[in-house]
């Protein structure tokens, strides 16, 4: 690293999309990396993380379960910070049912309190070994008030989550959950803490599992000539993120002394209309949802000026398909049901 000494850094979900992407960020820009799975012994995942740029120098794997939080010991020694980026969104019951259907007890039992306790087990590890920055992956979920803003502000437009609770709205509330324990947490132990927002990671698959998550499988299949999401293109629009950009800014924040708290990390919001005109760039025309039939509504307005006092290029939403679909015919792999 230019002459300083190597730093080590903890990525919590190392396979997923986002914590790959940060495994690869981090290598390049010449940290070790310890980087913890829920199963080392999958070795499709392992085999492509290891073929990662600078990964056989500088990058070691662990198994670790969030529900365990002394398994993050080994993989938090010596770091200097821990990327949260292993709780993923929970959008079911343990039986299946679908997280808006299920009652409030199961909404808190099943969805809310596992994330919650999985992001605390993970600070405790890092608490133990001495690491002072945290870097927590979350999501727009988190900020939807129960008053709207006219321009989103990721410090003062935040979730509330009874609210959410009372709407069945248990998958978004699991993320205003975990991020206020994580907050009380590191401010209890002196930590610093940055949480990103993102929304719709789309991004060039970087482990054929990728495939199998729910955005990426929808673009694979829609290539196919496979129905996917919608019927007819819907009126309202989508927060896009890209996983490349999501990295850099984490380290960035990392970087930066000044960096602190909650920052959107999505490129911009647009019309599904305007996000279906260039997916229709690489899919067959019968994979593609009816016309609207109308103007669109106004896509969801942020202020970016804490994301952009970062310094990182955000990529635009041309970029992310294109990306995407390129990488997609390079591996050719047929999506997963």
């Amino acid at each position: 690293m230019r002459g300083a000494e190597v730093k080590t850094i903890c990525v919590a979900g190392a396979s997923g999309l986002a914590g790959s992407y940060m495994v690869k960020e981090a290598l390049a820009r010449g940290y070790r990396v310890n980087g913890t799975m829920r199963d080392i012994s999958q070795l499709d995942k392992v085999s492509g993380l290891m073929r990662l740029p600078g990964a056989a120098e500088r990058l070691h794997l662990f198994s670790a379960d969030t529900a365990n939080s002394e398994r993050f010991d080994a993989a938090m020694t010596q770091a200097k910070a821990v990327f949260i980026a292993c709780i993923p969104t929970t959008k079911h019951g343990v039986d299946g049912t679908p997280a808006a259907e299920l009652d409030r007890e199961r909404g808190l039992t099943e969805i809310i309190q596992p994330a919650e306790q999985a992001c605390l087990n993970i600070l405790k590890a890092a608490h133990r070994q001495g690491v002072k920055t945290a870097v927590l992956c979350s999501s727009t979920a988190s900020a939807e008030p129960a008053t709207p803003s006219f321009e989103k502000q990721e410090d003062k437009d935040i979730s509330d989550a009874e609210m959410q609770i009372q709407q069945k709205k248990y998958a978004q509330a699991q993320k205003t959950v975990m991020e206020a324990a994580a907050e009380e947490f590191t401010a209890q132990h002196g930590m610093k803490l940055c949480t990103f927002l993102p929304s719709m990671m789309v991004g060039a698959p970087l482990l054929p599992s990728h495939l199998k998550g729910h955005v990426l499988s929808f673009l694979a299949k829609l290539r196919h000539g496979k129905t996917g999401w919608h019927s007819t293109v819907p009126a309202g629009s989508m927060s896009l993120t890209s996983p490349q950009d999501l990295a850099k800014m984490s380290l960035a924040a990392l970087d930066q002394a000044e960096a602190s708290g909650r920052y959107f990390a999505v490129s911009g919001s647009w019309s599904w209309r305007r996000i279906y005109q260039e997916i229709a760039e690489y899919v067959p025309l019968e994979a593609l949802p009816a016309p609207l039939g109308r103007d669109p509504e106004p896509p969801t307005r942020f202020d970016f000026s804490k994301r952009d006092s970062l310094g990182v290029p955000i990529q635009g939403i041309q970029e992310m398909f294109a990306d995407f679909y390129e990488a997609y015919e390079q591996v050719r792999l047929v999506p997963q049901a």
